[in-house]
């Protein structure tokens, strides 16, 4: 039996629509942030992504000056529609200030709602 992913979440996710840049190697492509926590994401691409795969992520939010680089694993996939792969990630070593940016994002995203 496969448990569902959100099942198994340690941090609440924020749903949101952010760019994001995936880079494997000299190669980066462009995917959307769906929503993330401070322990990971899940984002949509049009390009094949496999479980336990490593590569970097790339995304800018409005609470910090500069944009967040920080290594993922691949915790799981899903096949959205022809083409459209969703992605499960968990963040591999985020540095302390972004922790604190990502935590101060969410807290200015919840005040909009």
């Amino acid at each position: 039996m496969t448990m569902n992913p959100s099942t198994r979440r340690v941090n609440q996710r924020h749903d949101v629509q952010l760019p994001v840049e995936v880079v494997s190697g000299d190669v980066s492509r462009p995917a959307v942030i769906q929503n993330m926590s401070v322990g990971g994401l899940y984002f949509h691409c049009d390009f094949p992504v496999e479980r336990q795969e490593l590569f970097a992520l790339v995304f800018s939010i409005p609470t910090l000056d500069v944009p967040i680089r920080v290594e993922v694993v691949v915790r799981w996939t899903e096949k959205i529609a022809v083409g459209v792969t969703g992605v499960g990630v968990q963040f591999l070593g985020l540095k302390a200030r972004e922790v604190w940016a990502i935590t101060k994002f969410f807290t200015s995203i919840a005040s909009i709602l």
